[in-house]
C-alpha cells in the first residue's frame, strides 16, 4: 500500500483560542454535539438539545430551524462571557443578558465571568442549582436579595472569588440552601 501524499490529505483548520468545557459523561453514549458556533454550543441528548453554552453574543435568530422551537426548553444552561481563553485570562466580565429569561425551563445555571448586579430579573425561572464561576459582585446585599427571589433554588456553588463574609451571609440568610465551595487555583 502506497503512503498518501501529504497534499492529498484533507486538513481542517480551527481558528481561535477558545474552548468550551462540556461534560458528556452524565449523558452516557447518547450525548452528542449538535451545534458548535463562536457564540453558542448545544449539547444534545440524542437529537434533543440538553445543555446550551452561550456568550452574550448569542442570538436564537441564527440557530438552525431544527433548534428554533425546542432550544428554549433546555434545563441546563452555561452562560459565560467568552469562549476565548485570551479574554478569559483578562477577566473581562459581562452583564447577564435579558434574553436569558426566554429559557423558561432552566433548572441548572452556571454563570462564568459575569457581573451579578442583575441577577434579580431571573426570579421567575425554575432555577434549582446555581453555580458562580469568576463572578463579579458589586453589592453583596443586593446579591443575597436576588438569590432569595429564586423560589425553587436548592443549591449554590461558589468559588474563591466570593469573600468569606459573603459566604457566611449566604449561610445565615439562606440556611435551607446547600452551599458548595469549590477552591480554584
Amino acid at each position: 500500500m502506497k503512503a498518501p501524499n501529504p497534499e492529498e490529505i484533507p486538513r481542517s483548520i480551527i481558528k481561535g483560542s477558545g474552548f468550551v468545557n462540556a461534560d458528556f459523561g452524565s449523558l452516557g453514549d447518547k450525548g452528542k454535539l449538535l451545534l458548535l458556533d463562536t457564540r453558542c454550543v448545544v449539547v444534545g441528548l440524542g437529537d434533543i438539545p440538553h445543555t446550551v453554552f452561550a456568550t452574550p453574543q448569542f442570538s436564537d435568530v441564527e440557530l438552525p430551524l431544527k433548534f428554533s422551537e425546542n432550544i428554549f426548553e433546555v434545563k441546563n444552561f452555561v452562560f459565560q462571557a467568552t469562549f476565548s481563553s485570551e479574554l478569559r485570562m483578562k477577566n473581562q466580565f459581562c452583564k447577564i443578558p435579558e434574553w436569558l429569561i426566554n429559557f423558561k425551563n432552566i433548572e441548572s445555571l452556571i454563570l462564568d465571568l459575569v457581573e451579578l448586579d442583575d441577577l434579580a430579573f431571573l426570579k421567575d425561572l425554575p432555577i434549582q442549582y446555581l453555580t458562580f464561576q469568576n463572578a463579579k459582585i458589586n453589592d453583596e446585599n443586593r446579591l443575597i436579595d436576588a438569590i432569595k427571589q429564586l423560589k425553587q433554588l436548592k443549591g449554590i456553588t461558589v468559588n474563591n472569588k466570593f469573600s468569606a463574609n459573603l459566604i457566611q451571609l449566604i449561610e445565615v440568610e439562606l440556611p435551607e440552601l446547600v452551599l458548595t465551595y469549590v477552591s480554584e487555583e
